[in-house]
């Protein structure tokens, strides 16, 4: 259950920030659908936390793997150029 919690905030981080427009963005209404699916995603990933863990160490857990999750996805998405330079 709880990998199942990591993998629904690592993807709702993915959507997140695939909806921010960096060089090429993508249409409005394809970022609406992305915020609207990471929200999503990010808020169905705390009852995986809750339900194993508990009320009280659950929430602590979740945050501390939603924070872990958007570092991970922030290095991934900043690596993945391999090194080019940015046009622009």
């Amino acid at each position: 259950m709880i990998a199942l919690g990591i993998v629904l905030l690592v993807a709702g981080w993915w959507l997140l920030a695939a909806a921010m427009p960096p060089r090429d963005p993508p249409p409005v209404a394809r970022r609406h659908r992305l915020r609207l699916a990471g929200a999503i995603a990010l808020a169905a990933s705390l009852p995986c936390f809750l339900v194993p863990i508990g009320v009280e160490q659950g929430p602590v857990f979740w945050a501390a793997a939603l924070m872990l999750a958007a570092m991970a996805v922030a290095l991934v998405r900043a690596l993945r150029g391999g090194g080019r330079p940015r046009r622009g």
